[in-house]
């Protein structure tokens, strides 16, 4: 099972049960009800190794999220930051943006993801992804028509100097809730 698909049955009462104001969205609402707090608390409910290595949500904005995590506790034998924490800080926000970009009536399925590590990081590190309105549009045109929609994302993991220490690539498959999850 998919590490979104659990936040995504738990957050779903709270989502369908927010007052949102005409034009603001899921992002909007979040930040009036108790911001990023909330939000990582949601994924670390879902996702309770999220809150175990210290992944966080720390900006979003329309088709925007920004997540990091911290050294401490995700180091590896050379002191430096463990590879699998920052193959983790790269999947978990494409999930993320999806939840708040499409909502809860769309399920994001990680297909592939590939990382390249670039340096060593012994800081905290952050990734940035985007989707642009056009992209967004062309999902859910493409979920519409046909029951799901790909679509990839791509980041830059950095230390807290800026350095870049990892790339990645992630595909995605988004699906409407309620279609079987199968292998296509």
């Amino acid at each position: 099972m998919e590490l979104i698909s659990p936040l995504l049955k738990a957050s779903q009462h709270f989502f369908r049960n927010l007052e949102l104001e005409p034009g603001t969205g899921l992002v909007h609402a979040l930040k009036r009800r108790g911001g990023y707090g909330l939000l990582n608390r949601l994924i670390g409910r879902a996702v309770p190794f999220a809150t175990r290595n210290g992944f966080q949500v720390v900006a979003t904005g329309p088709g925007y999220v920004k997540a990091a995590i911290g050294l401490r506790g995700n180091t590896n034998h050379i002191g430096t930051m463990y590879a699998g924490a920052l193959f983790v800080l790269a999947e978990i926000p494409g999930g993320i943006l999806s939840l708040l970009e499409f909502g809860t009536d769309y399920v994001p399925i990680l297909r592939e993801l590939q990382m390249t590590y670039l340096r060593t990081a012994r800081s905290e590190v952050t990734v940035e992804f985007r989707l642009t309105p056009e992209e967004a549009d062309r999902i859910r045109r493409e979920v519409e028509q046909h029951g799901k929609a790909h679509f990839e994302l791509e980041g830059e993991l950095r230390d807290s100097a800026g350095e870049l220490v990892a790339r990645s690539q992630a595909r995605y498959q988004i699906r409407q809730q309620g279609w079987h999850c199968g292998a296509e």
